[in-house]
């Protein structure tokens, strides 16, 4: 199997209590069953704990219930993980131990060989400090050889190189488009009211936030801007073989519009991009809810 990953990829570390937003929030915490086997074998006061915080949905799947605040019940008020300070990495459930890491499987048919994409998630703000710490274009290695190399190989890997244009983004920020995406977006399942409230904000504030985003969208510079939108991109390039690849490339543009939006709203980048993977990229729905009508367009 061919592996490949961004170079910042190997030297991700979470920033655990110094991150400003916890994981460990709003987001059931799905139970691998091995893991759950061990909860429940647990013995003492932290054995009751997690049997008393664990619940098994009708489809028959285990994960912790979220405090009446939406947070993990085992988060400390420092930000940290009690499991892990009481019993090591060890002891987390797989969804815990990974995350934000993820792991998607394109499909190279000329090849016969499977592909995986290796990369951390930008709900975390640990991801979108590399990404911004970036001097150059965004840059990938192979488990096949040493060599580096940029977005538009491994588009040319998955023969989407036919279609002009697509290593990078449009970010003329016209307002049909604009407004098309924000209407895109209404159409998700919201995680969250501040969601649907920032998305109501958005639309009627358009005629003074569209100027300053594309004022921000200068400032902030084409590079981070176009590997960010490689970045997206390359998280969906699993999804090639069943959507038009332009309609791939408008969800990463149309996800820029939204983050410049939200980032001309309120002040902050980083929380900007996280916000928008959290909402979209971590409820495979909303992706296929997006990506399904930029195919039909």
């Amino acid at each position: 199997m061919l592996k490949i990953y961004p170079t910042f990829f190997p030297h991700f570390q979470c920033k655990a209590d110094k991150c400003r937003h916890t994981c460990c929030q709003k987001w059931e915490i799905d139970i691998d069953e091995e893991t759950e086997k061990k909860y429940r074998n647990t013995q003492g006061p932290l054995g009751e704990e997690l049997t008393k915080w664990m619940k098994t949905g009708e489809e028959g799947l285990t994960c912790f219930r979220m405090n009446e605040k939406g947070y993990c019940h085992f988060l400390t008020e420092k930000g940290l993980c009690r499991l892990v300070l009481e019993k090591g990495n060890d002891f987390l459930c797989q969804i815990c131990h990974d995350h934000p890491r993820f792991y998607k499987f394109p499909y190279d048919g000329d090849r016969g060989e499977e592909i995986m994409l290796c990369g951390t998630g930008l709900a975390c703000e640990k991801t979108v400090e590399q990404l911004l710490a970036e001097k150059g274009p965004l840059t990938f290695r192979g488990s096949e050889s040493d060599d580096f190399f940029h977005f538009d190989r491994i588009l040319t890997l998955l023969h989407l190189d036919e279609e002009a244009g697509l290593s990078a983004p449009d970010l003329s920020l016209t307002s049909p488009f604009v407004e098309k995406a924000i209407s895109r977006l209404e159409e998700t399942n919201p995680i969250d009211t501040e969601w649907t409230e920032s998305l109501f904000f958005i639309k009627d504030h358009m005629d003074t936030l569209l100027p300053e985003a594309r004022q921000l969208a200068e400032s902030t510079g084409s590079l981070f801007l176009t590997n960010l939108y490689q970045y997206i991109f390359y998280r969906q390039l699993d999804e090639c073989e069943a959507y038009d690849p332009l309609a791939m490339a408008q969800y990463a543009e149309e996800a820029i519009a939204f983050i410049l939006l939200e980032y001309a709203r309120t002040g902050d980048l980083i929380r900007s991009v996280t916000r928008w993977s959290e909402q979209i990229e971590y409820d495979n729905e909303n992706v296929y809810i997006l990506l399904d009508s930029m195919d039909e367009d």
